[in-house]
């Protein structure tokens, strides 16, 4: 089982754009205290030394008054930081700091951002939490974070009612999900799953053609058959671009730009 995690807080002034601030506002909230925590994975505990050294590179060293274990804000409290499933470059760094230091016992340090706010009425948070943190590469911890393990159960998989909804149900799920189908990846779907295999997709099928079709899988473009005015193209868009290279082997000079 992995040691629970160590935390050190500094206090930070971290500002929001006058544009946020408004858009804070206009949601019920307003800004009134913030800090950083230290989230620390250890192999073992640290002795008085290897705390000591920890301490001192966690805190700023003409505020030492401003660093401690514990939290330095009160009342309503958003903390954002690093999804958990990957390491952030920032932590890499840190820890290659402490090794060089000997402070090897140190395996993971994540950085995350605490805001104390108060709140209007019915004040929703999450409109506040989407304005100070990016959702594809951090997420909110809502009680602090005692581990950089996940605990989540898989979502499971079902069936989409293509046979009885048509391409309403692929539209539902993508709005739902946000697969980013747009009118041509559903009728080619529709046609594929209702027409050709005769049955309803599933979840997984799904999300797996999203991604196929993404703009960062883009081989199916650049690798497949190319159709002008309805006529086949002899050579795929890879095949153009490397067909140079192909034809003059040997005679050219190689670079790197």
């Amino acid at each position: 089982m992995t040691a629970p995690l160590l935390h050190y807080f500094r206090v930070a002034d971290l500002h929001l754009s006058p544009a946020l601030q408004k858009k804070a506002a206009d949601a019920g909230f307003t800004m009134v205290g913030s800090e950083i925590c230290f989230n620390i994975q250890a192999t073992g505990s640290l002795d008085a030394d290897e705390t000591k050294k920890l301490e001192y590179l966690l805190c700023e060293t003409f505020e030492p008054e401003k660093f401690g274990s514990k939290s330095f804000l009160t009342g309503t409290v958003m903390e954002v930081g690093p999804r958990q499933q990957f390491t952030s470059a920032w932590s890499t760094n840190a820890v290659s700091i402490c090794h060089s230091i000997a402070l090897t016992k140190i395996v993971r340090i994540e950085k995350s951002r605490r805001y104390q706010v108060q709140a209007s009425g019915a004040a929703d948070p999450a409109k506040f939490l989407q304005l100070v943190h990016d959702r594809m590469t951090e997420c909110e911890y809502p009680k602090g974070i005692s581990t950089f393990e996940e605990h989540q159960e898989p979502e499971k998989w079902s069936t989409v009612p293509v046979m009885a909804k048509g391409a309403a149900a692929l539209e539902e799920l993508s709005k739902e999900k946000g697969l980013g189908y747009d009118e041509q990846d559903i009728a080619y779907y529709l046609r594929v799953f209702r027409d050709e295999l005769k049955r309803d997709p599933t979840t997984v099928e799904c999300f797996d053609l999203a991604q196929g079709n993404s703009e960062h899988s883009r081989h199916w473009f650049f690798g497949g058959k190319v159709v002008i005015d309805g006529e086949d193209m002899p050579l795929t868009l890879f095949q153009w671009v490397k067909r140079p290279l192909k034809e003059n082997i040997g005679t050219w000079p190689v670079s790197a730009g």
